[in-house]
């Protein structure tokens, strides 16, 4: 995959001698490709700024060494040292948390100093599983109705005309899915 100027900025961002974590997710598209993303969060000038450090696609498997090796290319290609990198946030899978076999394990190997985290939006998604009854019906009802809008392109476009017929400034409906 080709860098782009942008990207090359962010990499000399995250050259700089300040600390900055990573977020890492390893996921399928529609297509059934799997993609591999980074994501730096560094401070520029005192804001917090987060950017995609790395996208690329895993054509073949996607152990921990495929990932680790992914990372480790492309950090080595660009000159970023893992001693500046503070900490590395993934979702629980045994790919990515693995202490001895998972990438934690083999980013431990290269940055031992590296703090590991679980990522909050599935440590919320966990936390929400057990909802009361009257809630989980509630949250079905609505995945119901989302999911009929988006069954097909003329419920959409229907749902949008609609809403703009309201006078509402948001016409269109994210899909719900389940944070493994």
């Amino acid at each position: 995959m080709e860098i782009t100027v942008d990207q090359q900025d962010d990499n000399h961002e995250v050259q700089r001698p300040t600390d900055w974590p990573v977020q890492v997710d390893e996921s399928t598209d529609v297509s059934d490709l799997s993609i591999l993303l980074v994501i730096a969060r560094y401070l520029n000038v005192n804001e917090l700024e987060e950017n995609l450090l790395l996208c690329n696609p895993l054509t073949k498997r996607c152990t921990c060494e495929d990932i680790f090796n992914v990372i480790q290319g492309y950090f080595c290609e660009n000159e970023i040292d893992w001693a500046k990198c503070c900490g590395v946030c993934t979702d629980g899978g045994k790919s990515m948390s693995g202490c001895y076999k998972g990438l934690r394990g083999r980013i431990k190997i290269v940055a031992p100093h590296l703090a590991w985290s679980h990522c909050c939006i599935h440590r919320q998604s966990l936390a929400a599983k057990p909802l009361p009854d009257s809630l989980k019906e509630a949250l079905n009802q609505s995945v119901k109705v989302v999911n009929f809008i988006k069954a097909n392109s003329t419920n959409t476009r229907l749902f949008k005309s609609l809403c703009g017929d309201m006078g509402n400034l948001h016409t269109t409906l994210l899909l719900h899915t389940e944070v493994r």
